[in-house]
């Protein structure tokens, strides 16, 4: 009886890059593929916007990239290379604020949208500013809280930077604020729903002098409601 002799062969891909700042990165996605990004995050002290030269570089941050964190933090120079992305999409990458050392810090653009190209680092730069909370109380002309209502801070550029939903006693709060002037209005769903005004006339200001802003009990008038009456109809 004769056996044959047969041989099993197996291989491995292993896709990396080499980043110069920590070395080799192993990645699931084939390098002409995939997309990068480098991103450095610094404090921007006197926020304009800029890294300047004698701004100090945030270690330790953690860089988000759409729904993913990234797995490495920023190094000693606030860089941080990741890989794997899809290249020529979109993403939107911000920075996982519970990851930095002093919590009142906040990036002055929550997220900003860059795409990302394959073996071509995307660069972008997040900048770190003061922040703090803006908070107050939504309250009917009988004194109780308004509840429920969606709220919209508004920065002097018209933007909607943040939103909150007031609780039962209708107190409401704004968390990690950067600095600067806001006003605060309610959503137009929760307007209507409501038959309240969107303007509040509310304005608060952050800094680091007064990094919490309390607005206190604000009241609120419903708009009455207007009953038609129609006009009865005379028989011939």
């Amino acid at each position: 009886m004769r056996y044959g002799v047969g041989s099993v062969a197996f291989g491995v891909n292993l896709n990396f890059s080499l980043d110069p700042r920590h070395g080799i990165s192993l990645s699931r996605r084939p390098l002409a593929d995939a997309g990068v990004i480098r991103a450095t995050v610094y404090r921007d002290l006197n926020d304009n916007g800029l890294h300047d030269a004698a701004e100090p570089f945030e270690k330790g941050a953690l860089i988000t990239t759409g729904t993913k964190q990234a797995e490495r933090a920023t190094d000693a120079k606030g860089a941080v290379t990741i890989g794997g992305l899809t290249a020529y999409a979109p993403v939107a990458v911000g920075i996982d604020a519970t990851s930095l050392d002093d919590p009142m810090l906040v990036p002055k653009k929550a997220l900003q949208v860059v795409v990302p190209r394959p073996g071509v680092p995307a660069e972008i730069e997040i900048g770190l500013v003061g922040g703090g909370d803006i908070e107050g109380a939504l309250v009917k002309n009988g004194g109780l809280g308004f509840e429920g209502l969606d709220l919209e801070l508004v920065d002097g550029a018209g933007k909607v930077v943040a939103t909150a939903r007031t609780d039962f006693d209708g107190f409401f709060l704004f968390e990690r604020v950067p600095y600067g002037s806001y006003s605060v209005r309610v959503s137009r769903e929760s307007a209507a729903a409501a038959r309240i005004s969107v303007d509040l006339h509310l304005s608060a200001t952050v800094t680091s002098d007064k990094s919490v802003a309390r607005l206190g009990a604000v009241h609120v008038t419903q708009i009455p409601v207007v009953a038609t009456a129609e006009s009865p109809t005379t028989s011939p």
